[in-house]
Formats: C-alpha cells, sequence, structure tokens
C-alpha cells in the first residue's frame, strides 16, 4: 500500500484525508520528503502555509521504507567481517590473494558505515559507522560525514562538491580540463582504473610491517579497495553534467546522478546500492536495501518535473563513465591545438 504521509520541514503529515487543489501531484511525494517541492510550489503562499498548519502532524515517524532493516543489514555485516579474518588467516600463505579478498571487504565496509552516515540503522547508526569505518578499516566517521554531506547538499557542484576535486589529473567536463595538462588528458580514460589503486594506498605506509608478505597484504588490501570504491562511486556521478550551486536538491538528485541496473539485487550488495544513487539522493535515510521500491515514484517526478531520469544497465554505465572521460580530454586537447595553430598564424603575419 503506498504510504498516506508526508516529510516536510522535518515534520510528519497525514494526508489520508487532504485533497490537494493542484491535482494528484501531491501524491508523488508520499512516504518521501516533500519539502523542496512545497518551497518551490508554495515558497511565498500564505494560503498554502494555512493548509499545511491544518494537517494532522504525526507524533512518531512512520514506520514503512524508512524502517531500519537490522537483520539484513546484520547479515551483511557478519558476512564482511567473515571475508576480513579469513583474509588474515590466509595472508601468511597467499599475500596477494588475501590482500584481494581484504580490499574487496575493506570496500563493502565503506558501504556499510555509508549506512550508519546516513542515519539508517536508527539510534545505532554513528556506533554501527564507526565499527566498520574505524574499527574495521582504519578511516575517520566524522571526516566521512563532513565530506559526504556536503556531496549531497551540493551534488555535482564544482567548488562545492568535494568529490569532484579529481584534477589535475582527471577531467570530466570542459571547466575542469582547463585545469589538466595535455599528457593525462591524452591518456585519462585509460589511466583513471588504475589510479584508484592510490585512493587509499597511503593508509599502507602507515603499517609498520616486519615482514614482506604483510606489506604486500595491506599494499593489495588497500590499493584494491580504492579501486572498487572509486569505479562504483563514478559509474553514478562522475560522467553526468555539473549542476549550478543554485538548483534544487531535486534538480541536482536528478541531473547529477544515474542509476545502472537498479532493478538488481546482485548489482546493489555488489555495489553497496551505489546503483540506486538517485533514489538514495532523493531519501537518504531509507534502507539501501529499499530504495529499488522506490524508483517508480522517481520516475514520475523527474517527468512531472520535466527532469532527466538517467537509467542504464552496468555496460553502458561504465561506457559512460569512460567515454566522457576520453571525449572531455580529446576535445580540450583540440581547443588547446587550435589555439596554438591560431596564434603560430598571427605571428607568421607578423612576420611576413
Amino acid at each position: 500500500a503506498k504510504p498516506n504521509w508526508i516529510k516536510i520541514n522535518g515534520k510528519f503529515y497525514d494526508t489520508s484525508e487532504f485533497r490537494h487543489p493542484g491535482g494528484n501531484i501531491v501524491e508523488m511525494f508520499y512516504g518521501l520528503d516533500g519539502t523542496t517541492g512545497f518551497e518551490s510550489f508554495h515558497g511565498h503562499n500564505k494560503k498554502a502555509e494555512k493548509f499545511l498548519a491544518a494537517l494532522p502532524e504525526l507524533t512518531e515517524a512512520p514506520k514503512g521504507l524508512f524502517e531500519p532493516r537490522p537483520v539484513v543489514s546484520s547479515l551483511y555485516g557478519l558476512c564482511v567481517v567473515a571475508a576480513i579474518v579469513a583474509a588474515v588467516l590466509l595472508a601468511p600463505k597467499a599475500p596477494v590473494l588475501a590482500g584481494l579478498l581484504v580490499g574487496t571487504a575493506w570496500a563493502h565496509c565503506g558501504f556499510l558505515q555509508h549506512m550508519g552516515g546516513h542515519r539508517e540503522m536508527g539510534a545505532l547508526s554513528f556506533g554501527w559507522q564507526h565499527f566498520f569505518e574505524g574499527l574495521c578499516k582504519g578511516g575517520s566517521a566524522s571526516w566521512w560525514r563532513n565530506r559526504h554531506n556536503k556531496h549531497h547538499a551540493k551534488t555535482n557542484v564544482l567548488g562545492e562538491d568535494g568529490d569532484l576535486r579529481t584534477t589535475p589529473f582527471f577531467a570530466w567536463d570542459a571547466t575542469l580540463a582547463k585545469k589538466v595538462p595535455d599528457w593525462s588528458l591524452q591518456t585519462q580514460a585509460f589511466t583513471f582504473i588504475p589510479a584508484l589503486g592510490a585512493y587509499v594506498f597511503i593508509f599502507a605506509f602507515t603499517v609498520r610491517a616486519s615482514k614482506t608478505d604483510a606489506a604486500v597484504f595491506y599494499a593489495t588490501g588497500y590499493a584494491f579497495q580504492g579501486i572498487y570504491l572509486g569505479f562504483f562511486f563514478g559509474l553514478s556521478h562522475f560522467a553526468v553534467e555539473r549542476v549550478p550551486s543554485e538548483a534544487t536538491w531535486l534538480e541536482s538528485s536528478m541531473c547529477g546522478t544515474v542509476d545502472w541496473s537498479g532493478g538488481s539485487a546482485f548489482a546493489g550488495y555488489l555495489s553497496g546500492f551505489l546503483n540506486v544513487q538517485i533514489e538514495h539522493h532523493m531519501a537518504p535515510q531509507m534502507p539501501m536495501e529499499n530504495l529499488r521500491k522506490i524508483r517508480g515514484d522517481c520516475k514520475q517526478l523527474a517527468l512531472q518535473f520535466n527532469l532527466p531520469y538517467r537509467e542504464m544497465n552496468f555496460y553502458e554505465a561504465v561506457k559512460l563513465m569512460l567515454g566522457g572521460l576520453w571525449t572531455t580530454g580529446q576535445e580540450e586537447l583540440a581547443l588547446r591545438k587550435s589555439y596554438v595553430a591560431a596564434a603560430a598564424a598571427v605571428m607568421d603575419k607578423l612576420h611576413a
């Protein structure tokens, strides 16, 4: 059954008896945070404020798709912890293989702490995040929250979304390309994925290993973790257009994200549910396992507001990401060559 409530400015309103004067558009926000939609349509409308104030306010947050799923999430977490233990036991005999296993597990620790950082686990959220981010993989939960909250507030906004700070090595659009040297523009489509191995590689040097095998284990693990995390994040954000700073939450969520294989539970767990980023940005506190259930609502919302809703398969997403790097690099190099040719022509005329 479709939810009969809507969240506006932090409050939950019962809409079961409400008939919206503007039609059934309000139903597209049922079960979601409708604050930006309300402000866009009724930001200076006192009559709309009176209608809102007249709606019954729920004393407790409604249960449903936003309700934590502790059993499923705990089983997921136990599998990841078991993989870490197995990797440690395997390390003395096969350090490279163990490194790949622990790197995969650490990447999934990143996905699990992501759930806690978005308060998906209720009162346990921050403890959950510190366990998987801090204890299991040696990161900082508070640093992550500070960075990631900016990503959600200003998705794909240049200068404000820290995840776009990939220069001077990689450029995803014409603006960033100005800050990247020629050699990197020429090769970025091919070097991006291998370079992700250095994403968290610095941590490998904090390990004072007495044996070469231990160093190989940690170095492999951290390098592969960077490739795993960076690759799946890049599929969902980097290749789409940049968003202006004044864009609404709805606009940045739809324009700055991509879904790939959104209906697949396997793809969801494989990527830490980064394959349903549109839905995650629309409802960041909803448990990741439930995001597939609101894909239809988000599609209707995009259609209603004439915004893009991009969904594709895995191959198309990879092609979009790497193809975007290649196209951006080639276009900027061609532009630079035209400048050089124009300058040379001017110099020839001056010397004629």
